[in-house]
C-alpha cells in the first residue's frame, strides 16, 4: 500500500493540469505497449497499434522494462509543446542519463542505451526521434480521443473539487484509494511511505494505466498517476449491458449522464447522442429531479450538469464494470 501524507499546506496544493504532458503521454503509452496485465481494452490497444509500430520508434520501447519501469528522465517536469519537451529531453545533462540507465545496462548491452549512458550526440538524437515517431504514429491518430479523455477527466475532477473539496477529489480518484485524513492510501503490491512535508501532490491521469503510481523525484513535486475516468468512446454507442449504471436509470438516462461528464445544453445533448431536443428536455427533468443534474441558464441556453452524486455513481459503477471484466 502507497501512503501519501499530507501536512497543513499540502491540500491547497493538490494541482491538476490542463493539457496533459506529450512525455508522459509517450511514457505511459508505451509502458502499456510493454505491457502484459492489461485490462481488454488497453490489450485491444495494444495489439492495433504493434502494427504502427516503426523501427525510428523502438529506442523509446527499450526505456520501459516489462515491468514496466522507466528512467526518470524520461518525463522532464515541463508543460511546454512536444518540440520543446523534446529539447529539454534530448539536453539532459550526461551524469543524469549514466545515473539513471545504470540498471538498464545490466541486462541490456543494445548499443544505443550504451550511446545514451555515455551521453553521445547520436544517442540523443535516436531518443528525441523515436519519441516524435512514436506520437506520430501511436498517440496521433487517438488525438481527437486522448483530448476527450482528458477533458471528460478534467471537468468531473474540477467539478468535485468545487463542489466537495480536495479530500472528496482525492478520494474519488479511484476505486483503490481513500482518504484516512491527513493521508492518502493507495492500495498497491509494495509498502510506500511519501510525506509530502509542504511540496504539495501534482495529479496526472492516463489512458493507458488501470492503476495508480506515484513519481516522486527530489527537488519536484510529488506526481500520483491515476486511470483517467472511463467513458464509452461515443456516448451515442450502446453501453454495455454490465453497467450498473443502465439497471439503476435505464439504458438511455445512463448514456445522457455519461455524456454529461462533459457540460452540454440541451441542443448540444440532443445532438450528441441524436436525439431531438425534446426527448434531450425530457430526460435531463428527470434526472434533475432526482439529484443527479444541475441546470442553470447561460446566455439564452439551458446548461446542464452533473452533481456529485451522480460522479459518485459513475466511479462506483466503472469501478465495478473493472472488477467484473477482470473476473473473465
Amino acid at each position: 500500500m502507497f501512503r501519501i501524507h499530507f501536512g497543513p499546506e499540502d491540500l491547497g496544493r493538490v494541482t491538476i493540469p490542463t493539457e496533459p504532458s506529450p512525455l508522459w503521454q509517450a511514457a505511459l503509452a508505451a509502458r502499456a505497449m510493454r505491457g502484459r496485465q492489461l485490462s481488454p481494452e488497453l490489450g485491444r490497444w495494444q495489439r492495433s497499434m504493434r502494427t504502427r509500430l516503426r523501427s525510428p520508434a523502438q529506442p523509446l520501447l527499450r526505456l520501459v522494462t516489462p515491468d514496466g519501469k522507466f528512467p526518470d528522465f524520461l518525463t522532464p517536469f515541463t508543460e511546454s509543446g512536444l518540440e520543446s519537451a523534446i529539447d529539454e529531453l534530448i539536453a539532459t545533462p550526461s551524469d543524469v542519463l549514466r545515473h539513471e540507465l545504470e540498471p538498464w545496462l545490466q541486462t541490456d548491452t543494445h548499443p544505443f542505451l550504451r550511446g545514451l549512458a555515455a551521453g553521445t550526440a547520436t544517442s540523443r538524437r535516436m531518443l528525441g526521434a523515436a519519441v516524435r515517431e512514436f506520437h506520430t504514429a501511436v498517440l496521433g491518430p487517438a488525438a481527437a480521443e486522448l483530448a476527450r479523455r482528458h477533458n471528460a477527466d478534467l471537468t468531473l475532477r474540477s467539478r468535485t473539487l468545487m463542489a466537495s473539496g480536495a479530500r472528496e477529489l482525492l478520494a474519488g480518484l479511484h476505486p483503490t484509494i481513500r482518504w484516512a485524513g491527513p493521508t492518502l492510501e493507495v492500495d498497491g503490491t509494495n509498502d510506500y511511505e511519501l510525506d509530502l512535508a509542504g511540496r504539495g501532490l501534482a495529479l496526472q491521469s492516463s489512458p493507458f494505466t488501470t492503476n495508480c503510481m506515484i513519481h516522486n523525484v527530489p527537488g519536484y513535486r510529488p506526481m500520483l498517476i491515476y486511470p483517467t475516468v472511463q467513458l464509452s468512446a461515443d456516448p451515442r454507442r450502446r453501453l454495455a449491458t454490465a453497467d450498473p449504471l443502465i439497471d439503476l436509470v435505464g439504458r438511455t438516462r445512463a448514456t445522457v449522464i455519461r455524456s454529461l461528464t462533459l457540460a452540454a445544453t440541451t441542443s448540444e445533448l440532443s445532438r450528441r447522442l441524436e436525439i431531438s431536443p425534446a426527448s434531450a428536455s425530457e430526460h435531463c427533468t428527470v434526472l434533475r429531479s432526482a439529484g443527479l443534474i444541475s441546470t442553470h441558464r447561460q446566455r439564452g441556453a439551458a446548461l446542464h450538469t452533473l452533481t456529485p452524486l451522480a460522479l459518485q455513481l459513475i466511479s462506483r459503477s466503472d469501478s465495478r464494470r473493472a472488477t467484473a471484466e477482470s473476473e473473465r
